[in-house]
């Protein structure tokens, strides 16, 4: 039986106005680092960024978007460690030059933070719930001045009465078992 899941989100990459913008953007706000930099001949600057050594990298900025009409991507997503994590992103974000759209979502299975990046790209900072339940699921009901305990009992009681919730641990050890990794 093979260990390893056949696919792994690897990365995100788009087209962005102004490279160094968007770079100082995704380092200062996200704590990306930029792990190398450099020009595709014929089609202009490239730049790669990441956080986890595991991979080069995360995001791909590719200098030269043109058409401010029309969504080239949904968003790119940044899980962090902690709901203080998650507290400072949102802080910076809401001062941010150019950040719009800020807004704070429980999901059930993650605690986010949205906006709209200096470029109109949408991005996302999360951090798990030790729960899972069904997807797609939103409510605005994520107040990050509360202390992380409070935080996590008023998702247990929001969650309570739905069928399907239930300790994230159970639900990865089926989704394994039906991958074939156990």
């Amino acid at each position: 039986m093979n260990p390893r899941p056949t696919v792994r989100l690897s990365h995100a990459g788009f087209h962005v106005f102004d490279l160094d913008r968007m770079v100082d953007f995704f380092t200062s706000v996200y704590g990306l680092r930029v792990t190398d930099r450099g020009t595709l001949p014929g089609r202009g600057e490239i730049a790669f960024l990441g956080a986890d050594p595991r991979d080069h990298h995360q995001l791909v900025l590719y200098q030269g978007r043109t058409a401010r009409d029309g969504v080239h991507h949904n968003h790119v997503s940044f899980e962090v460690n902690d709901l203080d994590r998650l507290r400072e992103i949102r802080r910076t974000l809401e001062e941010w030059l150019g950040v719009t759209n800020v807004l704070t979502v429980n999901h059930g299975v993650a605690w986010s933070v949205y906006c709209d990046d200096p470029e109109g790209n949408r991005t996302e900072a999360f951090v798990d719930t030790p729960w899972h339940v069904a997807q797609p699921y939103f409510s605005d009901e994520l107040d990050l001045s509360l202390d992380d305990e409070e935080i996590a009992a008023r998702t247990r009681r929001m969650l309570d009465g739905n069928p399907s919730t239930e300790p994230v641990g159970e639900w990865r050890a089926r989704f394994a078992r039906e991958l074939g990794l156990e």
